[in-house]
């Protein structure tokens, strides 16, 4: 795969948009779980969901226009979504906050929802950010492909 393939408008757009829906829908992911006290299981699934909806509604109309909307895209949004949050948050995240926080600058980055949600706020930023970049692949590549798009000519 050619770098030029991958680098192009869509990866621009995605990453603008993508910043702008990374820092809302995070800041309401610590806001429920460090201010209102929401759980970090249910904290996270809000965070991704609001941020799936906008995700796909800009993918669809910015990001990688002219796809019909058809209930095989909807199945494989859902999908891609759901693998890309179980994979990040359940199997990626913890593990790398494990690694992340022997070092006492990153628990200390992390205190901000005090000492009990140091690994919390760890893993669900590692989660977020891990999200955002295996999401982009996976809309670009699965979700939005031309390949899946019966009224782009491909089977």
């Amino acid at each position: 795969m050619k770098i030029q393939k991958v680098v192009d408008r869509s990866l621009v757009v995605y990453l603008i948009v993508g910043v702008l829906n990374f820092i809302v829908c995070t800041a309401l992911m610590f806001l429920l779980y460090n201010l209102a006290n929401v759980s970090d299981h249910v904290a996270p699934v809000v965070n991704y969901g609001l941020g799936s909806l906008i995700w796909f509604i800009s993918c669809k109309y910015w990001i990688f226009p002219g796809h019909k909307t058809s209930m095989q895209m909807l199945l494989r949004f859902t999908v891609e979504v759901l693998l890309c949050y179980l994979l990040t948050y359940y199997l990626a995240a913890p593990f790398l906050t494990q690694l992340a926080l022997k070092s006492e600058g990153v628990r200390r980055f992390f205190d901000f929802g005090g000492a009990d949600g140091i690994e919390a706020n760890c893993k669900m930023s590692i989660g977020a950010l891990l999200y955002a970049l295996i999401n982009y692949f996976g809309q670009r590549y699965y979700v939005f492909s031309d390949r899946f798009d019966k009224s782009k000519g491909s089977a």
